[in-house]
Formats: C-alpha cells, structure tokens, sequence
C-alpha cells in the first residue's frame, strides 16, 4: 500500500468518527428538547400545540440519525454525507426555530452549533458553505415571519433588521474561527499521532536491539533501581524481569562494586569483573559495563548496565594460569632435588607452598630451629602441623638425636602418663619391667606432641614440671629422671578458650606458647595447590611404581574450586587414589574421587534422593527426628568399623578420622565399650 492511499484511510478512519460523534451529539440535542417540551408541557398545561408540532420532526430526527448511523460503515462518499448531516442539522433547527416562534424563538444560536460541527468535519470550507446555508435559512425565516406578522416582506422593524446584521455575520464569524482551531487541532493531532508511532517505533526499535543483543542489559535511574531487564539478562542470572524491577543492581549482583550516590566519581564509565550465583546455584563470572545516561541537557537519568558471561573465558585463563604454576612447580621440585643433594641445605620435609603465609612460616622456622625454644603450631587437622615440627627439629643442632611424636588425643587416658613418662617394675597390673616413656626416648633430641590440647589435667601439671625443671618421675617410681628434650606442641583447638573454660591450665598454656605458629588452611592457600598436587604425584608415582609425571589442567581445575576441609592430608588422599587408580601418565579429573568434583546445591539433593535408601520421603515419613536419626547412622558407623578392624578401637577410630578418645566416648554413648567380635557380626546384623 502507497504512503498517500495510507494517508487517505487515515482521514476516511478519522472523519467516520467524526460523523459518529455528529451524530451522537445530536441525539443528544434531541432527546434535550424533547425531554424539555415534555417537562413544560407537563408541569405547565395549556395549549399542546407546541409539543405536537415538535413531536414529529424530532421523532423523525431520532430515525434519521439512527439510520445514518447505521449505514455510516457503507457509505462512500463520506464528504458529501457529512454535508448532507451538517445541512439535515440547519434545517432540523430551522424548523425548530420556526415551530417556537421564529421572529421570538430563543434558539438561533443552534445555527452557531452547526456550524462548529461543521468546521470539525469539514474545516473551513464546510464551516462557510454551512455558514452561508444558515444565513439563508435564517433570514428566509425571519422574512417570512415577518410577512406573517406585518403583510410586508420587506423587513421594516428596527429589531428585525438588527437580528440579521448581528447573526448572520456571527454566523461566518464563527465559521472562520472554529474552521481555523479545527484545523489547528487536526493538525496538531496528526503531529501527535505521528510522534506518537515515531515513539512506538524507537521504542519497538530498541527492545529489538536490547533483546536481540547476546548480553544481558539493565537500565537503572539515578539510584541503581532497575526499571529494564533484558531477555538475555533474564537468562544470565535466572530471574524474571517482574523479580528485578524496583530492586537495587547491587542487590542482584553482590559482587559489583560501585556506588549509586550521584556524586561525580559515581558518573563515570566502569568496568567490573565479579564472580555471581545464580538463583538456580550454578556460578559465573560475570564482566558488566556501566556507563551514566544523561538528558540532552546534561542532567544525569539514571544507568545503562551490559553484562556478559565470562565464565569460560576466565576458566581459560585459569587453566592457563594453573598450567604455568605446574611448570614451575615442577622447575622448583627437580632444584630442591638438586639443592637436597647438598648437606649444608635447608630442609622442609614435605613443607610445600609459597601462599597464604606459608612463606612467614619458612623464615619462622629457619628462626627457631637453631634455638631450644618451645613452639605451639596452631591450625586446622590436616594442615601439616607434624610437618613443620619435622623440619623444626631437622634443621636444628638436634637434628642427629631422636625425632618422638605423639598424638596425645590417640592414647587412652588411663595409659597416656605410662606412655610419655615411662613406669617401673609392677607400677600397675601388667607392668612387668621398667619402661622408658616418650620423654625418655626423645632424650637429647625434639618430642611433638600432637593434639595436646586433649591432655588430661592432671598431666598438664607434669608436663609443665618437665618444662621448668627437665625432669620427672616415672609412674610407680620415686626417682627424679633427667632430659634433655625440645618440646613442639600442637593443637587444632584454641587453647585460649580452653582456658577460659578450665579446660587448659594457663601457667603450661605460656610454656608452650613462647612461639606460635599457625598455620593457613588449605582454602586460604589455593595458589599452592598445583605445588602440592605436584610434589604428592611425584611421592605416590614412586612409592606406588607408577610413571605419573603431572596432572592435567580439567583435573587441577577441579582441585582448585574444592574446599578442602581435611587440609594438606585430604589432597594427599586424594591424589594417592587418583594415582592408585589410573593407568595413564597424566592425571585426568576421570581419577579423582567423585566429591571432588564439584556439583551444587540442587544436584546435591537430587545425589541424595537417589541414594539414601528410599530417598528423603523414608526419613519425614518416619516421624523421627534428626538426632534419632544421625544417631542411628553414628552408631552403624562406630560398628562398621570396629567390625572391618577386626575389634581394634584405636585402628576403628583411624578409620572413622577421630581420635580414640573421642571415638571411646562415643562407644561408652551407645553401650558398645565391652562388645566382643561375635557380639559385633550380631549387632550388626541387628543394625
């Protein structure tokens, strides 16, 4: 269709709906008169002349009226209609005026109606030709009556003459000013509708690019509330337009930084790189560019916000990143193979790692290694506190005399001051020679004790003894024994607290604390992990007869977004599996232990609906509560494993990753301290 056939539908739509309005207007004028004819007629009486004169033409109106209406959709030659309406209008009035006096009717003025119509169909020319046919009928009207009246038709009455040299020149008067504001509003109106479709069209225009574009946009006023969310936004954090609008961008996105203050600094263009979890759990990284919008007069509007998913793009870099620490593990590991050869090096015994603060504890050690000091390491299990007492006590003036390490939480209470401190001859039941304790075996060179912290009170006073006098005495004797013995002290427990607690005494609490190490958890040291991971290939692949020589980058990756919560010792585990299990000379992510490699929330939940027995409905249909219920795996686990170590409590208590204390306890809990091997395959069974 052409711009101008356009263009003539547009007036036919917009005149019909004039007429429309022509007629509706009528109507109501009719109903007006009728109703007030009625009303006079009723309340006044008299003479029905007037009302039955009115009756018919306004009847015949209502017809007229309604039958146009009716055939307006049909008609073609709108123009000519819309003359034949305004002129039905003049002589509609005419008779009216006619009926109700003429010379004294009160209704001239309607002549003035149709003619406003008129110039709002048909503008000025419709309003004048409207105009003249209104002078016409008028003064043919007055004329008339005036012969009526006087048997003169030439008007002779000064009021007459007056009437038509003041209403008909009204009439072309407001046929020229109602024919100008028509047109001026008609034009005004096309203006308006056509800013109005120039509008719809930037509007449809930019949806179509901002939801066509592969980046997520959001549009934010002067404070950071969203009022824009694009599809592909929608997508990116997997939340509706209707969630986000009105809330703040930091809000969906915790990780940007930036401040939606309206000072100048808030005005410029930045960019942020941030990682972000989606509603669903799934992590991303994100790279969003937020830029200020301003009004053509400079006055700031609000935010434009592009963001894209760069998640694939930082693991590359990552994989490029973690391929590059390999290498220089790797470097690193055949130098200090070289540098060990030499006998004057310093040694770390498995100390790997550069990160997290490792790097103080290196020159920490090589401090006091040369001094008999006694040093508290402090730490998470698993972060190699027996490490470091090692090359504490290898890289000092003892480092020819005995090395003794002892987990102090591992030794059953009743036999823990046997074992540190010896006994003599027939001290108790069973002691049937006189044996050196710890202490004793350790003389001249270092004692670690690991988990101190779990020492009972009574041997804390006994160990503080040792400390300040370097002697003691055996159980069951009564002669002081001299050592000469370093002691390292570690505690994965804050002993500060067990002193407030009255678990810890102060007085040995600063004996052993003269330095403190503590060292990072392995979550806190993410950049050592290549280091480590290398240097535990290189001790499994030969303890184990394997060509391993290194680990690939998909795996490495898997390590590195793992927590770690058992340390150091977890990633030795799990790289001794992976070594154990594979048949390559390239660690893949397909030899880890599948925990490691890394699932959210949702598939967590999904794991355990598939393999707890009869999914999560068996545990709320049983009505139990959660203590009942971990109790009741505590204690198949505590079986478990007393079974598969044959009856042994302290091997039963390695294999469940405690310490036997803690795991005595926990067999006192259920009443299965005393149980035998048969008791055992029955319970279990039972269970």
């Amino acid at each position: 269709m052409s711009l101008d056939q356009k263009t003539l539908n547009e007036e036919k739509r917009e005149l019909i709906r004039k007429i429309k309005w022509l007629l509706f207007l009528r109507v109501v004028i009719l109903t007006f008169f009728l109703g007030s004819t009625a009303l006079f007629h009723f309340f006044k009486g008299g003479d029905t002349g007037i009302f039955r004169s009115l009756q018919a033409p306004l009847i015949a109106a209502y017809v007229i009226s309604i039958s146009s209406a009716l055939i307006l959709p049909w008609i073609r030659g709108l123009v000519f209609f819309a003359h034949a309406q305004i002129d039905f209008d003049v002589l509609l009035i005419t008779g009216i005026v006619f009926i109700t006096g003429d010379i004294e009717s009160p209704f001239p003025f309607l002549y003035n109606l149709a003619v406003i119509n008129s110039a709002i169909l048909l503008f000025y020319g419709g309003a004048f030709v409207t105009a003249g046919f209104s002078s016409l009928c008028y003064a043919g009207l007055l004329l008339w009556g005036n012969y009526r009246w006087s048997g003169v038709l030439v008007p002779t009455s000064s009021q007459l003459l007056m009437d038509l040299m003041l209403n008909i020149p009204t009439f072309f008067i407001i046929a020229s000013l109602s024919g100008f504001l028509a047109r001026k509003v008609f034009e005004a109106e096309r203006l308006l509708i056509k800013k109005q479709k120039e509008y719809l069209d930037l509007e449809a225009l930019k949806e179509a690019l901002l939801q066509g574009v592969g980046s997520g946009v959001a549009i934010t006023d002067n404070k950071g509330h969203i009022n824009y969310f694009n599809a592909p936004a929608q997508a990116l954090t997997s939340v509706e337009e209707g969630a986000v609008k009105g809330r703040k961008l930091s809000d969906i996105f915790p990780g940007l930084a930036y401040n939606f203050d309206g000072s100048q600094e808030s005005r410029r263009i930045i960019v942020n790189d941030f990682p972000f979890t989606d509603s669903q759990g799934h992590n991303k990284h994100l790279r969003l560019t937020l830029a200020p919008l301003s009004d053509p007069a400079e006055k700031a509007i609000g935010f434009v916000s592009i963001f894209e998913d760069i998640t694939k793009q930082k693991e590359l870099e990552e994989k490029i990143r973690l391929e590059a620490e390999m290498r220089k593990a790797r470097e690193r590991e055949l130098t200090k193979d070289k540098s060990d050869e030499s006998p004057s090096s310093f040694r770390f015994g498995g100390v790997v790692g550069q990160g997290g603060g490792v790097d103080k504890i290196y020159r920490l050690v090589e401090k006091v290694a040369a001094t008999d000091t006694s040093v508290l390491i402090t730490g998470d299990s698993g972060t190699g506190k027996e490490l470091v007492a090692r090359a504490i006590h290898f890289n000092g003036p003892r480092r020819d005399r005995p090395f003794v390490a002892v987990n102090c939480g591992a030794i059953p209470e009743n036999l823990i001051e046997s074992e540190l401190f010896g006994h003599v001859r027939g001290a108790f039941t069973g002691a049937v020679s006189d044996h050196d304790g710890l202490f004793k075996q350790a003389d001249g060179g270092s004692i670690f004790l690991d988990e101190v912290g779990e020492l009972p009170l009574h041997l804390q006073v006994k160990l503080l003894r040792v400390l300040q006098e370097r002697s003691f005495t055996p159980v069951g004797g009564s002669k002081q024994v001299k050592v000469d013995v370093r002691v390292i002290s570690a505690s994965n427990k804050d002993l500060r607290k067990e002193m407030e607690k009255g678990r810890f005494r102060e007085d040995l609490f600063y004996r052993l604390n003269v330095v403190q190490m503590t060292l990072p958890p392995l979550r806190n040291r993410k950049e050592d992990i290549p280091s480590l991971a290398n240097y535990f290939i290189q001790k499994f692949a030969r303890s184990l007869n394997k060509k391993v020589e290194e680990i690939s980058s998909e795996a490495l990756m898997c390590l590195m977004n793992y927590s770690f919560p058992g340390n150091i010792r977890e990633l030795e585990n799990i790289i001794e599996h992976a070594v154990a299990v594979t048949n390559k000379n390239i660690l893949t992510d397909e030899d880890l232990p599948p925990q490691i490699k890394g699932i959210s929330i949702a598939e967590e939940v999904k794991l355990f609906e598939r393999t707890a027995p009869g999914g999560a409905d068996v545990f709320f249909n049983k009505g139990m509560s959660l203590d009942e219920e971990l109790s009741t795996h505590e204690k198949c686990l505590l079986l478990g494993a007393l079974k598969r170590s044959g009856g042994v409590q302290k091997r039963a208590a390695e294999l469940l990753g405690i310490n036997y204390r803690s795991f005595r306890h926990r067999l006192e809990k259920y009443g299965l301290l005393e149980m035998k091997n048969h008791q055992l395959e029955e319970e279990g069974a039972a269970e």
